[in-house]
């Protein structure tokens, strides 16, 4: 019998997965991979779209909710949290050894492909540009067998053979909000601004064409109700719109190989 191929994803914040590889994670999940989520942050600290939804006390518990609602709607099979700071995950990783829990989790699941956040972080998010770094750092000691992790110091070192960072380009942020404004619709991405993302389309090596599981995409999005005010872009994009903007996922091979997450490994 063929063993499954592993995915795993490491991302700062729950939504995260949304924004970065939802589309990704959900076609993963449907071929068969055994795919995983590791989620650093419970988003403690974030907005809150209306008070009947969360209060600061409440909104970790609400938001960790909100996380696995949208990883069952993706078909995501294991959701852990690292249990970092919500805006502290740089320092806060030292003092909590997340390093080293990372290389043992990728021992222990020997992923064939890595998602994370490049070093740009989508929009230069602190935590963003940390996890990503974290994992880059971890993916190479889990290949060092001189690094060895002390609670599993069993498993051999492995290679992931890909990583792939999430790419959003500043014009496709200004091209949405920009048909969101043709449409008669006055839209916000958490007020962020194209001038925030600093890449651009020469960045992406690799697409994914996620229309098919679009549904489940825009399922998983609503699940986050806590990050999404009404006039949030990603909840007024029409049924085209919508196809336009969120039907394909673009990514950075950190190894400069071709192939895409779906297909390599």
């Amino acid at each position: 019998m063929t063993a499954r191929r592993s995915v795993l994803a490491t991302f700062a914040h729950p939504d995260d997965e949304v924004l970065c590889a939802a589309g990704t994670l959900a076609r993963c999940a449907a071929q068969g991979d055994e795919v995983t989520l590791l989620c650093a942050t419970r988003g403690e600290y974030g907005p809150i779209s209306s008070e009947s939804l969360a209060t600061p006390e409440t909104l970790a518990e609400v938001r960790e909710a909100e996380l696995r609602a949208s990883c069952g709607a993706l078909g995501v099979e294991r959701v852990d949290l690292l249990g970092l700071p919500d805006g502290g995950v740089s320092w806060a990783a030292d003092e909590q050894q997340t390093l080293p829990a990372l290389v043992h989790r990728i021992r222990q699941l020997r992923p064939r492909v890595l998602l994370t956040f490049g070093p740009d972080g989508l929009y230069g998010h602190p935590d963003h540009v940390a996890i990503g770094e974290l994992t880059s750092d971890a993916r190479r000691l889990a290949a060092d067998p001189s690094f060895v992790v002390p609670e599993a110091p069993e498993l051999a070192a492995y290679r992931v053979p890909r990583l792939f960072f999430s790419v959003w380009t500043g014009e496709f942020v200004r091209d949405m909000l920009s048909a969101l404004a043709q449409a008669g619709q006055h839209a916000q991405l958490w007020s962020l601004t194209p001038e925030q993302f600093p890449l651009d389309a020469t960045s992406i090596t690799a697409s994914v064409d996620v229309r098919v599981v679009l549904e489940q995409k825009l399922r998983a999005l609503r699940s986050h109700r806590t990050q999404l005010k009404p006039d949030h872009a990603l909840l007024l994009l029409s049924d085209d719109l919508a196809a336009r903007f969120l039907g394909v996922e673009h990514f950075h091979c950190a190894d400069g190989l071709a192939g895409d997450p779906l297909t390599c490994g």
